[in-house]
């Protein structure tokens, strides 16, 4: 038995890897579930190396080396109020996103952090590169830096288009809703129009207008000589996306897109003591409100924090509310505030009832993993999508960030709170997100210890990717088909009177002779 156990040992210490994971999303929310993969792999033996915005908290973990690249927040605090409202259209967002990469770039190639990595010796094996692909691509150089090792791209938001279409997936746009749109699956015929424009208006600025400047950024850093970076995205044959047919909709994907929605989810563990008596004491349950890990709610305008004062203190629930700064004037004994708070876990307390939230991806997905019941807050385009997709399925109600009235509180969650629908569609997605044969975690793990063991999967890879999107969709079939039909009728129009024509030019010319 002994002799069992030290062979498995280290059969399995003999087949860990080294593991770079460029995570650059300079977003403490999507950080925990690029976090949560290294961890699984991790978990499974291997050794792991993230180059990060975001510092870790507690001692020092085994097998996990932490690259900091410092001081982003202090910037981005400075640049914009995090509360701020984007009322923005679609192709506005989408450009201010590529500009935000940009600039992200741009900053992280001069960080202490960045150099350090750099500075590795020459020789410096790693077995495998994962780089978070959501928008930028100026950190995959890397690549060749480290001697061109296998690659994997992952995305903790959702599925971009312009990542769905890299990785060789048809954007079927007549029913998956673009990200930045309250769209359906089941769109009208100028809901698809604009559908198609905006997916495809972000494909083309990609190609045409970020690009090149993303590619003279990298070569002006890396050096003149450095591939492009569409070169490198083509040779990474695997796609971790945050998506879920359940949480989100069905949706078709090639077999190097892998969906891994959720992977950061796991079940609730005991609360801290006085944490656990609140849950536990509760009679009538709780609700928790938080904005998430970027947008703070004592940055809210003093009327609407005295609104959601005055709203609390008519429910007979205790409130837990993630509050950032002080104290707040008048407070009720119903409401408890907690600068920090351990989301998952309260959410996963049998006595949590609601959960108000900016709706952001992570927030609504642990929601739904938890069965908690959701009245919405959003502040930007991406978090109200999230919120009226699940609002359409009776999980959730929306309520507009500027019509935060005392009555506007109260309405929307005594219904979610008082109507049963919700609480009950609610168990009925984490019923069937929970009944897979793995964890998304477990998923995501396995695939890329599936490129470890492989190297090359483009096995997996769809031909569409190397084909022009004219070509996958049969535009130049159907655009010959036309012009045959069109041949056709015209013949068809035209003929009878070119032979009469015919016929009497030559019945004319022999009563001539």
């Amino acid at each position: 038995m002994l002799i069992v156990f030290l062979l498995t040992f280290l059969l399995q210490y003999a087949s860990c890897a080294n593991i770079l994971y460029v995570a650059p999303i300079a977003s403490p929310s999507l950080q925990r579930w690029n976090r949560a993969l290294a961890m699984g792999l991790r978990n499974r033996g291997h050794n792991v190396t993230m180059l990060s915005h975001d510092a870790e908290k507690g001692p020092p973990i085994q097998n996990f080396t932490l690259i900091l690249l410092e001081g982003i927040y202090d910037i981005l605090d400075s640049k914009f109020v995090s509360n701020e409202i984007k009322e923005d259209t679609a192709i506005k967002t989408m450009k201010a996103l590529f500009k935000h990469v940009e600039f992200c770039c741009e900053y992280d190639f001069n960080t202490t952090g960045f150099k350090t990595l750099q500075e590795y010796p020459k020789k410096f094996k790693f077995d495998l590169i994962i780089f978070d692909s959501s928008y930028g691509r100026c950190f995959y150089p890397l690549v060749t830096r480290f001697n061109n090792p296998p690659a994997v791209a992952v995305t903790p938001y959702r599925l971009p288009p312009i990542l769905s279409n890299a990785f060789g997936n048809h954007l079927h746009t007549s029913y998956t809703p673009y990200y930045n749109t309250e769209f359906s699956t089941k769109m009208t015929f100028l809901e698809r129009l604009l559908n198609f424009f905006y997916t495809f208006v972000e494909v083309m600025y990609r190609k045409n207008s970020f690009s090149p400047k993303e590619n003279k950024l990298v070569k002006d850093y890396f050096g003149e000589e450095t591939p492009a970076l569409r070169d490198y995205e083509r040779n990474m044959s695997l796609l971790l996306a945050n998506v879920d047919f359940i949480f989100d909709f069905p949706m078709a994907l090639p077999p190097n897109i892998i969906p891994v929605g959720g992977l950061h989810l796991t079940p609730s563990k005991p609360l801290p003591k006085d944490l656990q008596k609140i849950m536990d004491d509760s009679k009538n349950g709780v609700i928790y409100f938080s904005l998430g890990s970027f947008l703070r709610s004592d940055k809210l305008s003093a009327t609407q924090k005295t609104n959601l004062v005055e709203a609390f203190k008519q429910l007979p629930q205790t409130v837990l509310w993630k509050y950032e700064g002080g104290s707040i004037e008048g407070l009720p004994k119903n409401v408890i505030l907690r600068k920090t708070l351990p989301q998952n876990d309260i959410l996963g307390h049998k006595n949590t009832k609601l959960f108000i939230t900016h709706g952001g991806i992570l927030s609504t997905q642990e929601a739904m993993y938890h069965a908690a019941p959701v009245v919405g807050i959003p502040f930007r385009s991406d978090q109200r999508a999230n919120i009226r997709r699940m609002e359409r399925r009776k999980t959730a109600r929306l309520i507009n960030y500027n019509n935060l009235t005392v009555t506007h509180i109260l309405e929307n969650v005594k219904e979610v709170l008082n109507n049963p629908i919700y609480k009950t569609n609610m168990k009925l997605v984490a019923k069937r997100y929970r009944d897979q044969p793995m964890t998304a975690l477990q998923k995501g793990v396995y695939w890329i210890e599936y490129v470890l063991r492989h190297k090359n999967v483009d096995h997996l890879v769809l031909p569409a990717r190397d084909m022009d999107g004219y070509q996958t969709a049969n535009l130049d079939i159907l655009a010959c088909l036309l012009l045959l039909c069109l041949s056709i009728y015209i013949a068809y129009l035209f003929l009878p009177t070119a032979i009469n024509v015919t016929y009497e030019t030559l019945r004319n010319h022999i009563q001539a002779k």
